[in-house]
């Protein structure tokens, strides 16, 4: 009898941990689907740009290459970036074409 309970009780959990995250991740695809453009007003006599100065590539600790960095940029509407990978951990050193970058 023990048995059956134990394994009810873990069905139940695992059906309910299944329909909560199947709802968070709903609600997450749909915030992220959703397209988020900044805008930010020009100061009279200047020109304003969106930037990001801090971004990482699989040669150092993210996760996508440059060109997809690049890509993400103009998809954003961004006017500059700048790809700030680190020297010390370089999981992809036999792509680089020349040890000093």
């Amino acid at each position: 009898m023990k048995r059956i309970n134990y394994w009810y009780l873990l069905l139940l959990t695992l059906t309910l941990g299944l329909i909560l995250f199947s709802k968070t991740y709903a609600q997450r695809k749909d915030y992220y689907d959703q397209e988020q453009i900044i805008e930010f007003p020009d100061i009279p006599g200047y020109k304003t740009l969106k930037c990001d100065f801090h971004q990482h590539t699989v040669f150092s600790d993210g996760h996508v290459w440059p060109t997809i960095r690049v890509a993400e940029a103009s998809e954003d509407g961004l006017d500059a970036i700048a790809i700030t990978d680190h020297l010390e951990y370089q999981p992809y050193k036999e792509d680089i074409p020349h040890p000093d970058h």
